[in-house]
């Protein structure tokens, strides 16, 4: 808020920073009281979408405090610059304001976690933009009215002298436009070419200063053979510079503390560990000596260490899940696609999501002897399971809760493969009793899966695994990629790559369903506005030109083409068209008053030269301390270097366009021009 008002003060002056900070934060404190009555709460997400609205709620106040300036200077009062321009520019400051709403649509109503978790940005951005239209053409007139006076000149003399170099640069563009629109297509077809070079990724890494260890030792193993292990871990890591405190849960995850966390489903043979460090500094350090002590003092178990991301999806970055009808086929795939995985080294923490088979021993039940005795298969399993499981044989209440009696046999008998035979087997038939072992023809012993998993009722088994500290998963997945594909798949299974990349293809799907919609609700909005279709094909035509800055910033400050930064995308289409209305509008309503067409081009864009340029310097200038924070670093990249480039060349190509669909001749002024059209 600082930066923006500042920003204000240096170029338009005191007197309109003033006017325009008062609608800023009246507009901020209507937001803010808005969500609260909605139950929007302050969250990241939220106050992030609050800062990158900060730029754009000044834009519609930039517009009108700058019209009523221009009418003061030229003689006219107050009030009476205030009645002309806001009948001129509140219809398309309107429908440049639904149009940048509409931009953040998608994310707002797609389906799926991605927007479940993003969405909030929608609508915080929904809230701020349409007071912002409101208090614009209502509270900045009355704020004028009070501040400004019939003798203000604020910065005449140097606005002056840059808007004649201003115009003097178009006239001559316009003479030579359709280089200005070649040149356009040529940076356009270079950002095309560049886009090859920007890293791909989807949510960053929290900067909260946690770690999680997940510690899984082989498959039935008891849950008390954990607990002694994690204790033994517990007092190690604990005694690590920089670990303040550890939370830690045997038998399953914690509890679900916050939506982008997935607890670990119940399992004797896990643990997860969840440590406080001191400073973020540390967590680098720390997380490969963790990860060394476990896989050297632990040999049979296997851990992963990691951090929590800012997104959805907290699993292994990298999965490759087969699908079909057989679990042993999958087990199969699986077992050559484990292999290949872990042959690559920046792979680690290779491994499936059905974890190890077990073997379980299976008594079994032999008809004919069974059936001499009068003991039949029902009896046999009862007493198996009377034996292992035990029976409820009452309820026992403790206040409010009911606690069931279970009589079973003795661990030290339970645990004894020999004990089996002696197990004493009641027949229903005859009333007596019987040792297991006259019922028993034999005991096998066969490995068999402790955990099987479906989806969409479809046996699915992930080989899992994350990148090395230090290396995208992207990298290590266009490494293993190739290789996995290879594998033969038998008819009837097949294979779908999950993990971030999963997970990043799935939400751009949501994302992709409500995208269309937004488009063309924002087309219509733009026809409906000027109701014709040369001048939306003008506004839409200077969108693409976004490209070339957000090329340029992804790539030369190496930041990731993230999730955010599709949404930066979306939003930085909403600016540009609102700015390309603003400008053509003014073009329309100058032609109809009877100016010159040419002079009309040129003095329309000069006219709003400053409110454009303001507008997107104050957005610029608002979202740079996003750029140092993770979660919206990559969208606030794209917005800063797109809007930058895109505003420059849009006050270029958007008068160059019109004169072209116009047909305007350099000829059709009042002033001499040298050169032909």
């Amino acid at each position: 808020l600082i930066i923006v008002l500042a920003t204000l003060a240096l170029f338009m002056g005191v007197q309109s920073a003033l006017v325009i900070g008062a609608v800023l934060t009246i507009t901020i404190a209507a937001t803010l009281a808005t969500m609260q009555i909605v139950g929007i709460p302050m969250h990241r997400v939220s106050l992030g979408a609050l800062i990158v609205a900060l730029g754009m709620l000044v834009d519609n106040a930039i517009v009108v405090t700058e019209g009523i300036l221009g009418g003061v200077r030229n003689g006219r009062s107050v009030l009476e610059s205030a009645r002309k321009i806001v009948g001129q520019t509140k219809g398309a400051l309107f429908g440049g304001t639904v149009v940048g709403i509409i931009a953040f649509a998608p994310i707002g109503f797609a389906p799926g976690d991605t927007a479940e978790y993003a969405n909030h940005l929608f609508w915080v951005i929904l809230i701020s933009l349409a007071y912002s239209w409101i208090f614009a053409i209502s509270l900045a007139p009355m704020l004028s009215d009070v501040i400004f006076r019939p003798s203000d000149a604020v910065n005449g003399a140097k606005e002056s002298r840059l808007l004649l170099g201003y115009k003097a640069f178009l006239r001559k563009m316009l003479v030579h436009r359709w280089r200005v629109v070649a040149a356009s297509v040529a940076l356009f077809a270079g950002a095309i070419l560049g886009s090859g070079y920007i890293k791909e990724g989807f949510f960053p890494t929290s900067t909260t200063p946690q770690i999680a260890v997940d510690y899984w030792l082989p498959e039935s193993t008891d849950i008390d053979v954990t607990s002694r292990d994690v204790a033994l871990i517990e007092d190690e890591l604990s005694a690590m510079d920089g670990v303040e405190s550890i939370h830690t849960v045997v038998g399953a995850g914690a509890l679900r503390y916050m939506l982008i966390y997935s607890p670990e489903v119940p399992n004797g043979a896990y643990a997860q560990l969840i440590l406080k460090i001191d400073s973020i500094d540390n967590v680098a350090t720390l997380m490969p000596k963790i990860q060394r002590y476990l896989d050297d003092s632990f040999p049979a178990a296997q851990a992963r260490v990691w951090r929590f991301r800012l997104g959805p999806s907290q699993g292994s970055k990298i999965e490759a899940a087969f699908r079909g009808p057989n679990p042993d086929v999958l087990r199969d795939l699986a077992a050559q696609a484990q292999a290949m995985f872990a042959r690559e080294p920046l792979a680690v923490s290779v491994k499936t999501d059905w974890r190890d088979r077990v073997p379980v021993i299976e008594p079994q039940y032999d008809v004919n002897r069974g059936g001499r005795l009068g003991v039949s298969r029902e009896d046999f399993a009862a007493a198996l399971n009377r034996h292992l499981s035990g029976d409820v044989v009452g309820i026992y209440r403790e206040q409010d809760e009911l606690i069931p009696i279970i009589a079973r046999s003795p661990v030290e008998e339970r645990y004894d493969i020999e004990n089996i035979g002696n197990i004493q087997v009641p027949s229903r038939i005859t009333g007596r009793t019987a040792p297991l072992s006259e019922a028993l023809s034999d005991i096998d012993v066969a490995w068999r899966d402790a955990q099987m998993l479906r989806e969409d009722r479809v046996w699915t088994l992930k080989v899992q695994a994350d990148p090395a500290e230090g290396v995208l998963a992207s990298t290590v997945l266009s490494k293993l990629r190739p290789k996995i594909e290879s594998i033969e798949l038998p008819p009837g299974y097949s294979l779908r790559w999950d993990g971030e990349f999963g997970d990043s293809e799935e939400a751009n799907g949501e994302l992709a369903q409500t995208i269309p919609l937004g488009l063309l609700a924002m087309i219509l909005t733009v026809v409906l506005l000027f109701n014709a279709l040369r001048q939306a094909a003008i506004i839409w035509l200077t969108v693409p030109l976004a490209i070339i800055g957000v090329v340029f910033g992804l790539v030369t400050t190496n930041t990731a083409m993230e999730f955010m930064a599709i949404l930066g995308m979306l939003s930085l289409s909403g600016l540009l068209i609102k700015n390309a209305i603003v400008l053509v509008d003014q073009m329309d309503s100058q032609i109809r008053e009877g100016k010159a067409r040419f002079d009309a081009i040129v003095d329309s864009a000069a006219s709003r030269v400053r409110p454009v340029m303001m507008g997107a310097s104050t957005t610029v200038l608002g979202v740079l301390p996003l750029m140092w924070d993770v979660f919206f670093a990559s969208m606030a990249v794209v917005i800063v270097f797109g809007l930058t480039f895109a505003t420059l060349l849009t006050l270029l190509v958007v008068p160059a366009l019109y004169s072209i669909f116009f047909d305007v001749n350099t000829s059709e002024t009042r002033l001499s021009v040298s050169g032909g059209a």
